[in-house]
């Protein structure tokens, strides 16, 4: 790493190595530097401080990564002031009005809230400050150099097409012959040798749509006895048992339901993926959020690389 300015940097952690804080009840505490950021430090209690914020929204970050993230906004902060992109106090207490004007609240209210917050004006006003100094700074070397192309998405999809899969279909094809309304057993069990002979001649390898058109009846008749593809869970529960241990081409039968026999032959089994265009602001989405991530990653390691860190903790 670049040192920068590293007599001063020493000299300052020489003397702030160790400071010294008075309680209300006269007891002392011995608070110390555990960060040095150029010519800035940061203090156990400046750590502890943030901490007990955090605490207020459960974070559950640990002290070492909430010292680093510190680390990075005091290394932001500097770059912006380096830039001239820090925030002026014109446009801190043009934001500070308009905070107070959508929550309708006039200067002692707002003074109030933030007192059950526990904090002070000046103290939200430096937050705030930062709060925007760091957004501007994110808007400028990260958000604005990153887009997404449709030819990226695309690629993502056609990688990644399973993470897209709809539940499984199937397509099947019904030779349905029909017993009469009250059927006695009789006129069941001719219908029942019909259905037999259908299956023989179809296991034989006979033109399965023929034999729909010659033996079926029923509304499928109409259609070939195609029933088009459905989710195993959408089909009849006697559809879905016949055909789960078939395959592809492969003919279950007969079988009685649905008002009579039924021959059952599996035409296909697939599983769809959803439309590209269906996924396409989904994917753009997270392809932009890591490349997000990426880019603000990549930028903090060149701050970094370029600054005198020492981190004590």
């Amino acid at each position: 790493m670049k040192k920068h300015g590293t007599s001063l940097i020493m000299a300052i952690g020489l003397l702030l190595s160790l400071s010294v804080q008075s309680t209300a009840n006269g007891s002392v505490v011995v608070d110390r530097v555990i960060a040095v950021v150029n010519n800035e430090v940061i203090t156990m209690s400046d750590l502890q401080r943030e901490i007990a914020v955090m605490k207020k929204g459960d974070a559950g970050q640990d002290k070492r990564s909430v010292l680093e993230d510190m680390i990075d906004r005091k290394l932001q902060m500097a770059a912006a002031k380096r830039s001239g992109m820090d925030v002026t106090d014109k446009e801190l207490a043009d934001a500070l009005a308009d905070i107070m004007k959508r929550n309708n609240l006039d200067d002692a209210q707002f003074e109030a809230a933030l007192a059950r917050e526990g904090l002070t004006l000046d103290q939200y006003k430096s937050e705030l400050r930062e709060q925007m100094t760091l957004s501007r700074m994110f808007n400028k070397h990260v958000r604005s150099g990153v887009s997404i192309d449709e030819a990226e998405a695309r690629v993502f999809y056609q990688n990644n097409v399973k993470a897209y899969a709809l539940p499984e279909e199937i397509r099947v094809r019904q030779i349905f012959l029909q017993l009469p309304e009250n059927a006695t057993p009789a006129q069941d069990a001719a219908v029942l040798e019909k259905a037999r002979a259908a299956y023989e001649r179809a296991k034989q390898g006979d033109d399965f749509i023929r034999l729909v058109r010659e033996t079926s009846n029923g509304v499928t008749a109409k259609q070939d006895g195609d029933l088009g593809f459905m989710q195993r869970e959408h089909a009849l529960p006697e559809i879905e048992e016949a055909v789960r241990t078939l395959r592809p081409g492969e003919i279950a039968g007969p079988l009685k339901f649905a008002g009579g026999y039924n021959i059952i032959r599996l035409e296909e089994v697939r599983t769809p993926a959803r439309p590209f265009e269906k996924v396409k602001d989904d994917i753009v989405k997270t392809l932009y959020e890591r490349k997000v991530e990426n880019t603000y990653r990549g930028w903090l390691q060149t701050l970094r690389s370029d600054s005198h860190i020492e981190n004590r903790l």
